[in-house]
C-alpha cells in the first residue's frame, strides 16, 4: 500500500463498486498514477449481490458465486416460463464480499494505488488546475477527481426505482433447483406498485430470496412482510436459518446528473448513468466504464464519465418507463410478453447494456400494443388498457 501522502493525480471519492472497479482496472493496465480512493466505511460488509449476463469468461469468473444457463419467469398463479441458452450464455452472480476482498487485496499489493476508510468527504472544489479534496482526516490535492459516491437523499424525496429486500437462507433440506436462476416470479400489481420475487439458488439447500418493487417509494416494514410471505410461501414446513440480509434502492430515470463545472472533476457510479434505466443492471456498464476510464488515464488522457446512451435507447427508456410507471397497464403482463416473445439473447440484451435495434424490433412484436401506443399519445388513454 503506498504510503500516506496528500498530492496524487487522482482521487476516488468512494470505495464502492465502481470505485474499486476502477481501482482494479488502473492495476491490470500497470497504471503508475499516484492514486487515492477515500471511503466513508470503516468496514466492508457482504451487502450486495450483483449480477449480469455474459458468454464465455471475463476477468472477474474467477468470483463467481454461481452462474445458470437457465432462468425463469412468472405471473403470480400461472406456470412459469423457462429461458435456456443455446449459445452459452449465462446469469452470473458476484457476491460484493468476495469483490471488495478481491479489491482490497490487488490495492494492497500496489504500491501506487492506496485505499483509505472511515473518511467522510466534506468538499470538492478546482482552484487552478488542483482539485481540493476536504476531508474529516485533512484535504488531499489531486490533478484530478473522480465522485463515485450516490446522490443526496432528500428529506421524504420519492423517486420511482426498483426497492428491494433479501435474505439468503439455509434451508434443513434440499428445496432448490440449483440449476434455474428464477429472475422475476410471482409478478403481481397491488396497492403499492409492481412486485416480484427474486430468487437464487445457490445449492439445493441454499439460495437467496429477494423481494423488489418497481414503485415510487415503499416503506421498509413493507418489503420486511414482503420477504417473509415470499419465504413462508416457499419454504411452507421447511427449517431454514438465515445466513445474512441485503435491502437497496435502484433509481430508474432517464435524466442524467449535469456534468461538473469543473474540468478536473468527474462524476462515476450509480448516480451518473451506470445503471440501464428501463430495467435497473449495472454492474457489466461499471465494469466497461472501469476499463474505457482506466485506459484513457493510462494513456495519459483524463478521466472519463460513463458514455450517455444513444438517443434511440434514451427514448426508448422513457417511453418504457413511462408505460409501468402507469397504474392503468398490466405491468406483469408487459414483462410476461417480454420473456414469452422473444428469444434468449434478444431478451437479454434488451434488459442489460447491449440492446441493438433489432432487439428493439422484435421487443415491439412480443409487447401488447395498446399500452405502448398510448405512451406515444397515438391512442387516447382510455381505463381499458390492462389486458
Amino acid at each position: 500500500m503506498a504510503t500516506a501522502i496528500r498530492e496524487y493525480d487522482l482521487i476516488v471519492i468512494g470505495g464502492g463498486c465502481a470505485g474499486l472497479s476502477l481501482a482494479r482496472s488502473l492495476i491490470e493496465k500497470g497504471s503508475q498514477l499516484q492514486v487515492l480512493i477515500v471511503e466513508h466505511r470503516s468496514i466492508y460488509f457482504d451487502d450486495r449481490t450483483w449480477c449480469f449476463w455474459s458468454r464465455d469468461s471475463h476477468p472477474l469468473q474467477k468470483l463467481e458465486e454461481k452462474s445458470w444457463d437457465a432462468w425463469q419467469f412468472s405471473v403470480l398463479g400461472a406456470a412459469p416460463y423457462l429461458h435456456r441458452s443455446k449459445n452459452d450464455l449465462e446469469y452470473r452472480c458476484i457476491r460484493s464480499g468476495t469483490f471488495y476482498e478481491h479489491a482490497q487485496r490487488e490495492i494492497e499489493r500496489c504500491s501506487n494505488i492506496s485505499l483509505r476508510l472511515s473518511v467522510n468527504v466534506d468538499a470538492c472544489w478546482c482552484d487552478g488546475e488542483t482539485v481540493t479534496v476536504a476531508t474529516d482526516k485533512g484535504d488531499f490535492y489531486s490533478r484530478w477527481v473522480v465522485d463515485t459516491r450516490p446522490s443526496p437523499i432528500v428529506s421524504n424525496e420519492l423517486r420511482f426505482g426498483q426497492y428491494f429486500c433479501g435474505a439468503e437462507i439455509e434451508a434443513e433440506r434440499d428445496i432448490f433447483d440449483e440449476q434455474v436462476a428464477q429472475i422475476m416470479m410471482d409478478m403481481q400489481h397491488d396497492d403499492h406498485g409492481f412486485r416480484f420475487t427474486y430468487l437464487l439458488p445457490f445449492s439445493k439447500r441454499r439460495a437467496l430470496i429477494e423481494e423488489t418493487r418497481f414503485c415510487i417509494g415503499v416503506s421498509q416494514d413493507q418489503l420486511d412482510l414482503d420477504l417473509s410471505q415470499a419465504i413462508a410461501g416457499r419454504l411452507k414446513e421447511v427449517g431454514f436459518f438465515e445466513r445474512r440480509r441485503e435491502k437497496g434502492f435502484i433509481p430508474m430515470d432517464v435524466t442524467r446528473p449535469s456534468a461538473s463545472e469543473d474540468a478536473f472533476i468527474f462524476k462515476a457510479g450509480v448516480a451518473a448513468g451506470a445503471v440501464r434505466p428501463s430495467t435497473g443492471y449495472a454492474f457489466s456498464r461499471i465494469q466497461n466504464w472501469a476499463l474505457s476510464c482506466a485506459s484513457a488515464l493510462s494513456e495519459g488522457a483524463g478521466p472519463l464519465s460513463h458514455a450517455a446512451d444513444p438517443v434511440w435507447i434514451r427514448w426508448i427508456d422513457q417511453l418504457f418507463l413511462k408505460v409501468i410507471q402507469d397504474s392503468r397497464n398490466d405491468v406483469p403482463e408487459i414483462f410476461s410478453c417480454l420473456a414469452r416473445g422473444m428469444q434468449p439473447d434478444h431478451f437479454v440484451r434488451f434488459l442489460s447494456d447491449n440492446v441493438t435495434l433489432s432487439d428493439f424490433v422484435r421487443a415491439i412484436h412480443a409487447l401488447p400494443k395498446k399500452p405502448f401506443l398510448t405512451g406515444l399519445g397515438v391512442l387516447p388513454e382510455f381505463k381499458w388498457l390492462k389486458r
